[in-house]
């Protein structure tokens, strides 16, 4: 996996494009924000201890949903990088049709990383890495269950996770030069290290 490769290629792909990549998470996170301070509104006129269950339920609830979202988003991403590109909206239709597995995934990988991380940092960040992949995964191939879906996404990382974590670790210097903007140079450093990261995805996936 030649590393410089693949983020010459994912700057090539990003110029033009950023509002593009970042559209569907600024419109999904601005509609869970007016939604849930509304109904954060609404909770303060009933007494104050079922406005915290309501606020703790509204929290839950919408944090499941971006999760769910966070692997349809993974295909709007894959379908970019291969050319193809979806209206925004068609994230959410991919988030309700397969609704229950993306949460189901997700769950489960969180859960593993979760363990691995209790038990030692190391066991941990392989867990992290070798099963960095699902979102693609799972975007790719809902037909499967949630255990074969976490199975071929850490088989994908097999004999690669070193590479990987160096990969990830070529953009803390963007991260720390990002911070001193004051975030500003994260809305093109977002999309910059999402593409990459796709695009060894599909690289791995060859």
């Amino acid at each position: 996996m030649d590393r410089v490769a693949l983020k010459n290629k994912a700057r090539t792909l990003i110029k033009g494009n950023l509002w593009y990549i970042w559209k569907p998470q600024v419109m999904v996170s601005l509609a869970v924000f007016v939604f849930g301070f509304i109904l954060g509104l609404l909770s303060v006129s009933i007494s104050e201890d079922a406005g915290n269950v309501i606020l703790s339920i509204i929290s839950v609830v919408l944090s499941i949903f971006e999760t769910a979202f966070m692997i349809a988003y993974a295909k709007y991403v894959l379908e970019f990088v291969r050319g193809n590109k979806m209206d925004w909206k068609e994230t959410l239709n991919y988030t309700k049709e397969h609704f229950l597995l993306y949460v189901g995934v997700s769950f489960a990988v969180a859960l593993i990383i979760c363990v691995g991380s209790i038990l030692l940092v190391v066991p941990g960040i392989i867990a992290a890495i070798g099963l960095m992949f699902y979102q693609e995964v799972c975007a790719d191939n809902p037909e499967l269950g949630v255990m074969d879906i976490i199975k071929k996404a850490w088989e994908m990382t097999n004999g690669h996770k070193m590479e990987l974590f160096v990969l990830g670790l070529s953009f803390i210097g963007w991260a720390i030069v990002g911070s001193l903007t004051l975030g500003i140079l994260y809305i093109w450093l977002m999309p910059y290290m999402t593409v990459t990261m796709v695009l060894a995805y599909e690289e791995l996936k060859k």
